[in-house]
C-alpha cells in the first residue's frame, strides 16, 4: 500500500503542474501589486514602503532562475503553496501521532488546504500571503515540536520561522497573542511563561526582524504607518455592511463546505477546549479570524487578511470530521474545492467553447488584463520621444508601466519620476522617485486622472498627446490621458 506521504507528494505535484500549465495557457499579465513587488526586487533591501522584503527576495530569486517574464516573476508561488500543505501534513501528524488515524488526518488536512479556493487563486499570483502562510505554518509546527520536546533548539527554530513570517507580512504579530492565550488557558503549560524558552523564541524572532526595524527607522517607519493606515480605524465605528461582506467572503476564501464546518465547530467550545491539541488549533485559527471579523465591523478588512488562520483552520475541520466519523464530508469538501479550482482555471475555456460573452462582472481576472497592451502603447511613445522620461501619478499604473516598458526604461537606464500633487508619502514611488528630486527635462505623463487645469502651472510646457484606450472586455475599457511635459516648476 502506498504511504500517505507518497500519496500526498504525488497529488501535490500533479496540482502544481496543473496550476502551472493553466497559468501558462492563460498568459496572465501581472497585476499592479505584483509589478510593484517586481520593481522592488530590482533593488534588494531590508524593507519597502508598504511591505517587508520577503516577497521581493523571492521574486528576485525566481527571475534570476527563470527570467523576467510573468511566470518567472511568479515562480515562487507555484512551490510555496504545496510546501505549506506539506508542513500542515507534518503538523497534524505530529499533533495526533498517538491516534490511529493521525497520519491519515494529516494527509486530508494537507489536501483540503492545498485545494482551498484562496490557494487555487493564490497559486496564480505572487503575493505576500504565500510566504507568510508558509512561515506561519512552520511556526505552528515548531511550536508543537517545542511543546513536545521542550528543547531549546525547537524554540529557537520557532523564533526563526516567526521572524521570517514577520519579514513576509506584519500580520505575523498575531502569533504572539495566540501563543499567550494558549499558554494561559492550558493549565499544564502555564509554567512555560516562567521559563526562558518562549523568550528565547521571541529573541530569535526579534533578531531576524531587526534589519527591517533598522530600515524602517531610517525611512520614517513608513511600512508600519502604512499597515496602521490601511485598517482605517479612524473611520466612524460600526459598519455592519462591511462585517457581512467580510463574513460571507470567507466562504469563498476557505471554501463553502469547509467554512460551514468551521463555523459549526466554533459553537462546540467543550470539544474545542477538552483536548490540548484541538485547543491549540482553535486558538491559532479562531483568534485571528475573530480579530478580523471585529475589525471589519469597526472599520474594514479585506477578504484575504484572515487567510493565514485557515492553516490551523483546515487542520481543525479535518480533525473534527475524523473524530466524529464523518469522513464522507472530507470527500465532499475536496470535490467542491477542486470544482471551484477548475472553474477558476478553465472558465474562459468553457466560455469560449460555448460562445459565452464574458463581461467585467463575469470575468474575475479581467483586472489582470490590458496592462501588456498599455505597456506596448507607452513603449511606442517613449521611442517617439527618446529624451523624455516616464512620469506617473498613480501607484498601480506606474508599477505596471515600469514592468511592461522595462526594456525602454529600467534596463536602458532611463529613470522614471512620480507626480505627487498632495505631497504625501503614500507609496513607494513617492518615497523614492518624487519628481521634485529631478525636475528638469521632458516627461511623458500617463495617467488615469485628469490634470488639464494644473499641468500648465506645474510645468514650463504641457502638450496633450492622444489618449490611450485599451479594450479589455465589451463593457470594460482602460482609459489613460497622456501629456508631453517639460521642466517641472513645482506645485
Amino acid at each position: 500500500m502506498i504511504s500517505y506521504p507518497a500519496r500526498l507528494l504525488a497529488i501535490l505535484s500533479a496540482l502544481t503542474v496543473w496550476r502551472w500549465l493553466s497559468a501558462y495557457s492563460h498568459n496572465l499579465e501581472l497585476y499592479a501589486d505584483e509589478a510593484q513587488y517586481w520593481f522592488w526586487s530590482l533593488d534588494l533591501d531590508w524593507g519597502y514602503y508598504s511591505k517587508p522584503p520577503m516577497v521581493a527576495w523571492l521574486i528576485r530569486l525566481g527571475t534570476e532562475l527563470f527570467g523576467e517574464g510573468e511566470l518567472g516573476v511568479r515562480t515562487a508561488t507555484f512551490f510555496i503553496w504545496p510546501l505549506t500543505a506539506g508542513v500542515i501534513f507534518l503538523l497534524v501528524r505530529r499533533l495526533y501521532r498517538e491516534e490511529p488515524w493521525g497520519e491519515q488526518a494529516g494527509f486530508w488536512a494537507a489536501l483540503i488546504f492545498a485545494t482551498l479556493p484562496m490557494v487555487s487563486l493564490g497559486s496564480w499570483v505572487i503575493t505576500t500571503d504565500g510566504p507568510f502562510i508558509l512561515f506561519w505554518s512552520l511556526s505552528l509546527y515548531f511550536l508543537v515540536r517545542a511543546l513536545q520536546s521542550n528543547l531549546s533548539r525547537d524554540w529557537i527554530l520557532l523564533g526563526i520561522c516567526a521572524g521570517l513570517g514577520l519579514m513576509s507580512k506584519y500580520s505575523m504579530v498575531f502569533f504572539l497573542p495566540a501563543l499567550l492565550i494558549f499558554l494561559l488557558i492550558s493549565p499544564s503549560r502555564r509554567t512555560l511563561l516562567r521559563s526562558s524558552y518562549p523568550y528565547l523564541a521571541a529573541m530569535a524572532a526579534f533578531l531576524v526582524l531587526l534589519p527591517n526595524l533598522a530600515w524602517n527607522a531610517s525611512h520614517q517607519f513608513v511600512s508600519y504607518q502604512h499597515t496602521a493606515e490601511i485598517s482605517q480605524l479612524d473611520r466612524s465605528l460600526l459598519h455592519p455592511d462591511e462585517f457581512l461582506e467580510f463574513f460571507l467572503a470567507q466562504f469563498g476564501v476557505f471554501g463553502p463546505i469547509t467554512a460551514t464546518i468551521l463555523l459549526l465547530v466554533t459553537f462546540r467550545p467543550r470539544w474545542l477546549y477538552a483536548d490540548e491539541r484541538t485547543r491549540l488549533l482553535a486558538i491559532f485559527s479562531l483568534i485571528p479570524l475573530g480579530a478580523f471579523l471585529t475589525l471589519s465591523l469597526l472599520s474594514r478588512a479585506f477578504a484575504n487578511w484572515a487567510a493565514f488562520s485557515y492553516a490551523a483552520g483546515a487542520a481543525l475541520v479535518v480533525v473534527w470530521l475524523m473524530a466524529h466519523g464523518k469522513r464522507n464530508w472530507l470527500i465532499l469538501a475536496l470535490a467542491v474545492n477542486l470544482s471551484i479550482g477548475a472553474m477558476i482555471y478553465h472558465y474562459r475555456d468553457v466560455a469560449h467553447v460555448f460562445d459565452i460573452q464574458l463581461t467585467r462582472h463575469t470575468d474575475p481576472i479581467s483586472r489582470l488584463s490590458g496592462t501588456r497592451a498599455l505597456g506596448e502603447a507607452v513603449n511606442t511613445l517613449l521611442e517617439s520621444h527618446p529624451e523624455a522620461r516616464l512620469l506617473g501619478d498613480d501607484r498601480k499604473t506606474m508599477a505596471v508601466l515600469l514592468y511592461y516598458t522595462r526594456a525602454a526604461t529600467i534596463h536602458s537606464g532611463r529613470t522614471a519620476a512620480f507626480l505627487n500633487p498632495a505631497q504625501e508619502l503614500r507609496n513607494h514611488f513617492a518615497l523614492t522617485a518624487d519628481i521634485k528630486d529631478s525636475p528638469q527635462g521632458q516627461f511623458i505623463l500617463v495617467s488615469p486622472y485628469g490634470h488639464a487645469d494644473n499641468l500648465p502651472r506645474w510645468f514650463s510646457d504641457a502638450r496633450v498627446l492622444p489618449s490611450i484606450h485599451i479594450n479589455v472586455l465589451p463593457d470594460h475599457t482602460l482609459k489613460y490621458q497622456v501629456w508631453l511635459l517639460e521642466d517641472f516648476k513645482g506645485y
